[in-house]
């Protein structure tokens, strides 16, 4: 029997009852600033604590013109991630929304459109 392979991807789901979002902030660690949540988590036995997040990429909604299997949104890694991209898809199970992730390697742009994206950027404002 084979073992799934769930390597980069992923799933988020509702926070359990005892999760609450209390803060969120900055925090710099050996000169990188990162953007952090705090979450406020209860362990089964009831002791409190409080788990720090941070920032990891950013999702974009897409426009998936028409493409039902195209993600709802995508975007990039950062930090240790960078040069990686991330994208999303909604899903509803029971009543509750959840959402996928699928991790990959940034795509190239071809070459039209890094002459393209050349040009545009050689222009002088003023």
């Amino acid at each position: 029997m084979s073992e799934y392979d769930n390597t980069n991807r992923g799933a988020a789901f509702q926070p359990f009852p005892e999760q609450k979002f209390i803060l969120q902030g900055k925090l710099d660690i050996h000169g990188v600033e990162r953007n952090v949540a705090l979450i406020l988590q209860q362990s089964k036995s009831g002791d409190k604590r409080v788990e720090v997040y941070y920032k990891a990429g950013v999702l974009f909604e897409n426009d998936k013109q028409g493409n039902d299997k195209a993600p709802d949104y995508s975007g990039p890694m950062e930090g240790i991630f960078d040069g990686l991209r991330i994208a999303g898809w909604k899903g509803m199970k029971d009543g509750k929304p959840y959402m996928t992730f699928q991790v990959s390697e940034k795509q190239q742009q071809t070459q039209d459109n890094q002459q393209e994206t050349a040009s545009v950027d050689d222009v002088i404002p003023f």
